[in-house]
């Protein structure tokens, strides 16, 4: 099953961006429907225990429980990895949840974060209030002014975030100029790109 979904996933790669999005992580269960199926489960069956052990313990791929994971999530996982060019992909149940392990995946304590005023209120009380008081040093900058960028920048920092276009402002911010000055000290960029799509 491994090979047929590797040879599947090289096969999308080939896929023009329509069929991309309207096929693409797709994966047919062995009843032969024709789009993709809702797995509505909260756990999986396994032929012994020695199975199940091995899925719990990370030996053999598989699906254990769906809050980590199901075939449903996984082809929507696959088929947004496809439409922005990425190598994997991890959904989360809200946007915010998405940007809060986007920020904590990348952060330690004492580590310092440069992210744009624009943004969405709730990612702003995020970065503004959450993340102080779990330890971070936050420093605001105005999105487009990219001298405020440059000026917020230090050895300590870690992240920078923002929104381009913003929501609800739409401000546009220059990603490649912001993404030069993180990773000249070897900071991570995290985007929220909610209103641009993968097309553009």
């Amino acid at each position: 099953m491994a090979q047929d979904i590797e040879k599947q996933e090289k096969l999308e790669e080939t896929w023009r961006p329509a069929t991309r999005m309207v096929r693409g992580g797709t994966r047919r269960s062995a009843y032969g429907e024709t789009n993709e199926a809702m797995f509505v489960t909260s756990g999986f069956v396994y032929d012994t225990a020695a199975e199940a052990e091995a899925r719990f313990k990370g030996e053999v791929d598989g699906f254990i429980y769906s809050r980590f994971g199901n075939p449903t999530v996984a082809m929507f996982e696959r088929r947004l990895a496809l439409l922005e060019g990425a190598e994997a992909c991890m959904a989360t149940s809200t946007g915010m949840a998405a940007v809060y392990a986007s920020l904590m995946s990348q952060l330690r304590a004492g580590d310092h974060v440069v992210a744009s005023r624009a943004l969405f209120g709730s990612c702003l009380y995020i970065v503004s209030e959450l993340l102080p008081r779990l330890g971070f040093d936050v420093t605001l900058v105005d999105g487009a002014g990219l001298d405020q960028w440059r000026a917020a920048f230090r050895p300590e920092t870690r992240c920078a975030f923002l929104e381009t276009p913003s929501n609800p402002g739409l401000e546009i911010i220059d990603l490649k100029a912001v993404s030069a000055m993180a990773h000249a000290v070897d900071a991570r960029l995290v985007v929220d790109n909610v209103f641009a799509t993968p097309l553009l």
